[in-house]
């Protein structure tokens, strides 16, 4: 789900707690929100029939630090919120040098509040066609 192209009501959108404040500019707010509404309660409906429109601007009106790789910064917020144990997954794929992410913990208190389900629930029950490395019988590059 694209994190700025979705209809959702607006008191449900609040209950979530919106999009994460500390998120920088963009990228992962789309996992972030269809983790929220799988695993707090929601669902996610794709309207065959709906139209969306998007306008890409010609240049971006963020400054984007050039220090901070966004989307990676982004992306460990989510992880640690919402993939429970299954976060180290990605991190083997990014390595371990996480940088500094903010701080988290209010956010965890937000899924804590709402009586969210576990990563393990949705994989279990929204995505069980995916495929978890922890799984494979073996791991490493073939050379």
């Amino acid at each position: 789900m694209a994190g700025g192209l979705f209809s959702i009501d607006r008191k449900f959108f609040e209950k979530l707690g919106a999009y994460d404040p500390g998120f920088d500019i963009w990228g992962a707010e789309n996992l972030e929100m269809s983790f929220k509404t799988w695993m707090c309660g929601g669902t996610l409906e794709i309207v065959p029939c709906s139209h969306v429109g998007h306008i890409f601007r010609k240049r971006s009106p963020y400054k984007w630090r050039s220090s901070v790789n966004v989307l990676k910064r982004n992306s460990i917020r989510l992880a640690e919120v919402w993939m429970d144990d299954y976060k180290k997954y990605y991190y083997d794929r990014i390595g371990p040098n996480l940088g500094d992410f903010g701080d988290v913990s209010s956010r965890k208190e937000l899924r804590k509040n709402l009586n969210c389900k576990s990563f393990k629930w949705y994989l279990d029950n929204v995505f069980p066609e995916l495929f978890i490395p922890g799984e494979s019988l073996a791991s490493g590059d073939i050379k």
